[in-house]
């Protein structure tokens, strides 16, 4: 394992030449320094279209999951994922559909129908068969795991000295009610 020492004069070597780069005569970036380093220093994504930013198509492709293993909807990944592959292909897609005069419901369903979508497409799947499982469970378990909670904590208060039927009746060899009586007439009669 390097040491931190080490570790810094590699981060160090390896940014030098991509200033030197960058940096070209008179402070200026040199024509195409921008294609020679790691990390681009422009974007050269194409133009908008017309629909791409569109509240409709928006709409369908935050109901689509992107299959790229982000998690994300289409329209999330796309727009914030710029070095994500899937995203561009299936929003051309919704945009194509969208152009066709293809319905929302429709294209949701030409993806759902696909071999390589299939349901897992849907960020919402529908609450039917095994999928209910996954809207009925966290719900119950929170329900049952507050239940058990408040019956635990109302235990643990009869426990702790709460008022109970034990605490309330007569010790063995405790005096009676009769027994304090004529002890506290006594003792009026001993102030008197």
């Amino acid at each position: 394992m390097p040491t931190r020492r080490e570790f810094v004069r590699q981060l160090a070597s390896a940014a030098v030449p991509a200033v030197v780069i960058a940096q070209g005569p008179q402070g200026r970036p040199p024509a195409g320094a921008a294609d020679t380093l790691a990390f681009p220093l422009s974007n050269t994504k194409a133009a908008l279209g017309p629909l791409d930013n569109d509240p409709g198509v928006i709409a369908i492709e935050r109901r689509l999951r992107c299959n790229c293993g982000c998690l994300l909807d289409v329209y999330t990944c796309r727009t914030t994922d710029f070095s994500c592959t899937f995203s561009p292909a299936m929003h051309r897609e919704v945009v194509s559909q969208v152009q066709r005069g293809t319905g929302a419901e429709q294209i949701v369903q030409w993806f759902v129908s696909q071999p390589e979508y299939g349901e897992k497409v849907l960020m919402a799947p529908p609450a039917r068969g095994f999928n209910a499982m996954g809207y009925l469970v966290p719900g119950l378990t929170v329900a049952g795991v507050g239940l058990a909670l408040v019956a635990w904590l109302a235990r643990k208060r009869t426990e702790a000295g709460g008022p109970t039927l034990a605490a309330t009746s007569p010790v063995p060899g405790s005096p009676s009610g009769d027994q304090l009586a004529r002890l506290q007439r006594a003792l009026d009669d001993v102030e008197s």
